[in-house]
């Protein structure tokens, strides 16, 4: 059995401490790779030490032998904790004998209807829930689930103190996010993805930054779909390079054979579609490749992070081929959390389309596309749009910590910050505000010159 670092105990004394105030519901939040299953053990094991028992819920197959394995090296008494998938319970619930507490993983999926129908099936029991991110693509608090929310530690304190692996970030753009249009589930859909991500363009591309800044790494790649996981596995392994392709079809044998192979150093590139995005636990992987567009912040934080997990002299590469961190920032961004509903990312309630963003060929910085001067570097945009075709041979940049994402910028930015009208309009249109406000703002400011 392992020992609690002193954050994790901090973790476990909270969440006990707000259900014994009478919080029926807590969430507890802690970056990805803080060690959030050997916190959830220690919480099941003084459940079950003390008679009760426990329902532990995950939403994919991979993560419940994980997380077996995980509680019974930890103390657990087994024999009075269920682990299963959100699906298998929702189908067994008859068959389960009532916990008097409840585990959830990743819990941003919280809100959804499976999990809330075995919350309200077992309403006596308390909940306690972990994520990374506890938020919602729609903007939706988990307030509705839950009545209590614990931090951890910022995502800097865990590096600086040796808990996460530090990195280096690249990230130029080689896609036209124009095309990018929002699915019902409100990230982006996977036939705009098709036409935003120049996949064949970008395969020179992706090899040659693969080998001047991670060549010989453990390697997960993200992509958007199938065909383009497939395409890009063949890619390296006609470089010469050892690469298994798997999604979400992918027969269950062939999965755990793929993942046990990349473990042991059998294959060193693993590419896949929608899978390893969240709670399944690779060590050993260094480098994250992203050739996934995505508008999630819970995606995101869970696919860049994860080469992120500490192991002495490592550090971590992320390959951000599709201008992620222009829409979210660096991984170690601070961040505010909190129970109530925000604003939609990106885009009013009920709108389907993209963020209306373009990239700028002179520093790759993502802005609102009705600029027309860049808010970072002051590259004048050309009226007529032809300075915004992609170089498919582009070379990636490393990004620093004074690294600014600008499609935010205008939310973070306070109107004293403003250096022109049109910085005003980019607070305005974020922030919702009407013409009226700009011109106050603008009169206030000298932007626009008093009439004698």
């Amino acid at each position: 059995m392992g020992e609690l670092r002193p954050y994790q105990q901090r973790l476990v004394s909270e969440a006990r401490g707000s259900l014994a105030n009478g919080n029926k519901h807590v969430l507890v939040q802690s970056p990805a790779g803080s060690g959030k299953t050997a916190t959830m053990a220690e919480i099941a094991k003084i459940a079950t030490e003390r008679g009760n028992e426990v329902l532990f819920i995950v939403h994919r197959r991979e993560i419940v032998q994980q997380v077996k394995k995980t509680f019974t090296a930890w103390g657990v008494d087994m024999n009075r904790c269920y682990v299963g998938m959100v699906q298998t319970v929702t189908r067994q619930l008859d068959k389960i004998a009532p916990p008097q507490l409840i585990l959830c993983d990743e819990a941003h999926h919280s809100l959804a209807n499976s999990y809330k129908h075995i919350f309200e099936r077992f309403q006596e029991a308390s909940l306690v829930g972990f994520t990374a991110t506890p938020c919602r693509l729609s903007g939706k608090g988990m307030g509705e689930v839950y009545d209590d929310l614990i931090l951890g530690p910022q995502i800097k304190w865990l590096i600086e103190n040796h808990y996460l692996a530090p990195f280096t970030y690249y990230a130029p753009t080689l896609i036209d996010v124009e095309k990018l249009k929002r699915a019902s589930t409100g990230d982006y859909s996977s036939k705009s993805m098709e036409d935003a991500v120049k996949v064949r363009a970008i395969f020179g591309n992706v090899l040659s930054t693969y080998k001047r800044v991670a060549d010989g790494t453990k390697t997960i790649v993200y992509t958007h779909n199938v065909k383009s996981s497939v395409d890009v596995a063949a890619a390296f392994n006609e470089a010469g390079y050892s690469a298994e392709q798997v999604d979400g079809k992918t027969p269950a044998d062939k999965r755990e054979q793929a993942m046990e192979n990349f473990r042991s150093g059998k294959t060193m590139i693993l590419v896949n579609a929608e899978l390893y995005g969240e709670g399944v636990d690779v060590p050993d992987c260094q480098t994250v490749i992203m050739l996934r567009p995505t508008d999630s912040l819970t995606l995101f934080i869970q696919q860049s992070m994860r080469g992120m997990r500490y192991k002495p002299g490592k550090r971590a590469v992320i390959i951000d081929h599709v201008a992620n961190a222009y829409r979210f920032g660096l991984p170690d961004a601070d961040r505010e959390w909190s129970l109530s509903d925000r604003p939609a990312k990106g885009h009013k309630q009920g709108k389907s389309d993209g963020p209306a963003i373009k990239s700028c060929p002179e520093c790759y910085g993502m802005v609102a596309a009705q600029v027309k001067q860049c808010p970072l570097c002051g590259y004048a945009f050309r009226a007529d749009g032809s300075d915004l075709e992609v170089d498919p041979n582009a070379k990636l940049t490393k990004l620093t910590p004074e690294f600014h994402m600008t499609v935010d910028y205008p939310v973070r930015m306070q109107p004293k910050d403003a250096k022109s009208i049109e910085d005003l309009k980019l607070i305005a249109h974020a922030r919702g505000y009407k013409n009226g406000w700009v011109y106050f703002q603008a009169k206030s400011r000298g932007f626009i010159p008093v009439k004698n």
